[in-house]
């Protein structure tokens, strides 16, 4: 069967058994054709289906048993490791355990009939083979290697011992462990959910941490002799310099980990130990991209913005310092309101999660492809929505309120500390306040809070400081209920009720604990709070009149709008996170009082 046919064969199975839809999946067709790429890989970039979805069709389509998850225990190093690595992780298969009369082996392509013979001549055996998910094949693989006598020989210094009794593991000028060594390094990374690797000299050894939600945790250690090679390996890999150590250094990594595509950019710069310093930012190309309900609006700002970004027109301002989760904002919006109906164009830099049905510009200032340049370009696409990663200046500020004031939706983003702050910011770029009167709906300011893991979290009583400092003690309540005109309200002709907190006699918060769900840290990936100022009839005058960010700030609250630290006051009443991590979040997002 051709790759053509074989495409389109697959797509009829995921059809026939409900998992996509033949009308949202006809378009992939004509992309997989073009890139040359699996219809499965497109289906799930495209959010149509996840992995564990297109497995089960598969495997209910071929007759064979789904597993949903690999128990690597049960599996046998010696059987395993009969087929190459290199050809099991090529083509997802696995062979877990033979008999006097079969060899067993987990599949991802149960389609993949070649594969299944390469097995079969290998192990001169019939194969009896099962499904599951490529991501759960390729983790299998990674994980019987790593357990291996081989695997343990890989550059995996014991971060518990002392400096002076690193393994040293490497025993030959051989590349290879290097390799491995570095290869192991971005397939931990995946799975600890790391979004950077810092590979860092120290006087005596190489240390590597990942940042983890947000904060940076030491991932292991190595011998100081094996910096040289393991710069030279991961410059090799992003195509750098490797004679150049005098000067930074920029490029770019496409790997495939677990199924899945990951860009990593990569950054080096010497350091006055003679190495060079290497941090690694990880890109999930494929990610599965969060939907608006998931990013953990409060009800009021949850129907706000799902009414903003359905206007036909204006402007939509995400504000936060780098970070923040801003891109992840931008992406759940546009995927709420992708359809066939709407033309959807975003310029970027970088295009970090790719979307199914949006066109999407990898700006290159380089060659004179600017926000600018690109924003222009798309006015002659006959666009509906637009999606620009940053406002950086004048230039793209004010063709952004052009796009907007012929008609179309513009979302992007502003460096500011809160929302109010972002009026003035345009106004400092010398956009006319009529024009930003004219032409922004909304501005969303948020930061990041790390959430508790829920099977380890501690309840306590709260002290009167902390609930003080959140601003949830009686005197603030009552001041900011009586700063709200009536219960109800109203934004864009659409109707809000105003449902203050209730605090009860003693209100239990909760703190880190420590356990295996979360590897000990205590809190398990992070969520937004957010800061939604609607540019309404109460805030438009005070624009046109140049009123400064605090004036601003202080006529939203008296309209209902909850700050920064009153939607993480809200998330640490409901356990979700705690007091430090929104204070620490909110340091100047200060209570406007009169």
């Amino acid at each position: 069967m051709n790759p053509v046919a074989r495409e389109e064969y697959v797509g009829e199975i995921l059809i026939r058994h409900g998992v996509v839809d033949a009308q949202k999946l006809a378009p992939l067709f004509e992309t997989a054709r073009e890139r040359g790429e699996r219809i499965t890989d497109l289906i799930v970039s495209s959010n149509l289906a996840d992995e564990d979805k297109i497995a089960r069709a598969l495997a209910n389509e071929m007759g064979l048993d789904y597993v949903p998850k690999i128990d690597v225990e049960q599996i046998k190093f010696d059987v395993a490791s009969r087929l190459p690595i290199t050809y099991a992780k090529q083509r997802f298969i696995l062979p877990i355990f033979e008999d006097a009369e079969t060899v067993h082996a987990i599949v991802a392509d149960p389609l993949d009939t070649l594969a299944v013979d390469d097995v079969r001549a290998i192990f001169a055996k019939p194969v009896e083979v099962s499904v599951a998910t490529r991501n759960h094949v390729h983790d299998a693989i990674n994980r019987i290697w790593e357990k291996s006598d081989a695997g343990q020989s890989n550059l995996q210094g014991d971060k518990h011992e002392e400096e002076d009794n690193l393994v040293d593991i490497i025993d030959s000028d051989d590349d290879a462990p290097i390799i491995a060594w570095v290869n192991s390094l971005f397939a931990m990374a995946v799975r600890e959910r790391a979004s950077d690797i810092h590979i860092e000299p120290e006087e005596r050894d190489v240390v590597v941490r990942y940042r983890i939600d947000g904060e940076l945790y030491v991932a292991r250690r190595a011998s100081k002799q094996f910096m040289a090679p393991i710069i030279a390996r991961v410059k090799i890999m992003a195509s750098l310099n490797i004679a150049e150590k005098r000067l930074p250094q920029d490029g770019r990594i496409t790997l495939k980990i677990a199924g899945k595509s990951v860009d990593v950019r990569v950054s080096t710069v010497p350091t006055s130990r003679g190495f060079e310093r290497i941090v690694m930012r990880l890109l999930h190309k494929t990610s599965i991209l969060l939907g608006l309900d998931d990013l953990g609006f409060a009800p009021r700002e949850y129907g706000i913005m799902d009414h903003l970004i359905n206007r036909p027109d204006g402007i939509i301002l995400v504000t936060g310092p780098t970070g923040s989760g801003k891109t992840t904002t931008l992406y759940a919006c546009l995927n709420r309101i992708n359809d066939p109906s709407r033309n959807i164009l975003t310029a970027e830099d970088p295009v970090e999660y790719e979307i199914g049905g949006i066109h999407q510009v990898h700006v290159h200032p380089s060659i004179g492809l600017t926000f600018a340049s690109a924003l222009r370009a798309f006015l002659r696409q006959d666009p509906d929505v637009i999606m620009v990663g940053e406002i950086r200046d004048k230039e793209t500020a004010e063709i952004a309120i052009h796009a907007s004031l012929t008609g179309h939706l513009v979302l992007s983003t502003l460096h500011t500390n809160d929302s109010a702050a972002a009026v003035t910011r345009l106004v400092e770029m010398e956009i006319e306040p009529f024009l930003v009167r004219s032409s922004v709906i909304g501005i969303l300011a948020q930061r990041l809070v790390r959430m508790l893991c829920q099977h380890c979290k501690v309840p306590y009583q709260p002290t009167a400081y902390e609930l003080r400092q959140l601003g949830l003690d009686d005197e603030r309540l009552a001041w900011k209920a009586k700063r709200i005109p009536s219960q109800r309200y109203s934004v864009h002709g659409l109707e809000y009720e105003y449902v203050g907190q209730k605090m009860g006699s003693s209100p239990v918060f909760f703190k880190p604990g420590g356990c295996d769900a979360c590897m000990q840290k205590g809190f398990v990936g992070r969520r937004g709070i957010y800061e939604l100022l609607v540019i309404d009839d109460a805030i438009g005058p005070l624009i046109l009149k140049n009123a400064d960010a605090q004036t601003v700030k202080r006529v939203a609250i008296s309209q209902g709008m909850d700050t920064m630290r009153d939607d993480g006051a809200r998330k640490v009443l409901r356990g979700m996170t705690t007091v430090e991590e929104v204070l620490a979040a909110t340091q100047e997002d200060i209570i406007v009082d009169e």
